[in-house]
């Protein structure tokens, strides 16, 4: 019912008249210090494809690349790490695969349910939609200081915990909205995402950085220079998609192409249905949301966003 063609963040498969299985996968080198806490923080963006579908998690599999040089206590904090996120989303973990390599990787291949034509694709936005933000961007910028040691440990405590902070709620106040469209933000960035929606739904976006919410410290990390590689690729990928306003800044255009690990949920509603889903965000404990722009009808082809 989605995958590939559709470029969704899962595949959504029908087994039956009531229910369709959701399936996903995501793992990544390091990017916290902490072992533990990278292994909460793979977890949560591992699931996070499953709430971008409207999906419940239920089963998880382990994905391991470890090397043979480091203690395995190390390798054991990872995993617990990521079995107490696994508990909070209600995911049983039922085994893995672990290789030895020069590099530790750690993720998880989640799967859900849904039930069949309820599922919430990056691709079904209206025109005249608006778009919800659910977390501030900025993960990819910070945590590049941080290998650098150009960040204090309060905003890099603050970045963290964003990171490992679920999309559930987010999800749930969704679901009981009927919505348009969702995605989440991870590594194609803020633009990146927008870019896959609109191209699904043959629309335009047109987003107020003015609008966007940005972790703190984002501004002063990136004006001293610690912008990752993905997020420079990002920004490269948007040139022929991308119009610019003349007084956004080259750091503002990086700072909304950055490379997202375990970001939020990007959510395209129509106008009337917004009161309601801003009133289960917050019902949900989401009070970071923000209404970052709109989905219009496309008068270029070439043309994908605006931000003004």
């Amino acid at each position: 019912m989605a995958g590939l063609d559709s470029r969704d963040d899962a595949a959504v498969y029908k087994i039956a008249e009531e229910i369709a299985i959701v399936q996903s996968v995501d793992f990544f080198p390091p990017n916290v210090d902490d072992p533990f806490t990278y292994g909460e923080i793979a977890v949560a963006n591992a699931v996070s494809d499953i709430y971008a579908m409207g999906g419940t998690p239920l089963l998880g599999l382990n994905i391991v690349s470890f090397p043979e040089d480091l203690p395995t206590t190390t390798l054991t904090e990872i995993i617990n790490g990521g079995a107490s996120k696994a508990s909070e989303a209600g995911i049983l973990i039922v085994g893995g695969h672990t290789i030895k390599s020069d590099i530790p990787i750690y993720g998880m291949a989640v799967t859900g349910t849904l039930k069949p034509g309820m599922e919430i694709t990056n691709s079904a936005s209206k025109a005249n939609d608006l778009l919800i933000l659910t977390k501030p961007i900025g993960s990819g910028i910070l945590t590049t200081a941080a290998k650098a040691d150009d960040i204090s440990p309060e905003l890099l405590n603050s970045c963290i915990d964003i990171m490992r902070e679920l999309n559930d709620k987010a999800a749930s106040a969704m679901r009981d909205t009927g919505v348009h469209a969702c995605t989440d933000i991870t590594g194609f960035g803020l633009i990146g995402h927008i870019n896959e929606m609109t191209d699904g739904s043959e629309l335009m976006a047109s987003i107020n950085i003015n609008k966007v919410p940005f972790m703190a410290g984002v501004v002063d990390c990136v004006a001293a220079g610690h912008v990752p590689s993905g997020t420079m690729q990002n920004f490269e990928a948007a040139t022929d998609s991308v119009k610019w306003a003349d007084n956004i800044r080259i750091e503002e255009k990086l700072m909304l192409c950055d490379a997202q690990t375990s970001g939020g949920l990007l959510i395209s509603v129509g106008p009337e249905n917004l009161d309601e889903l801003t009133k289960n965000l917050v019902l949900n404990g989401i009070s970071n949301y923000a209404v970052i722009g709109e989905m219009t009808s496309r008068t270029d082809r070439s043309l994908h966003i605006k931000v003004n």
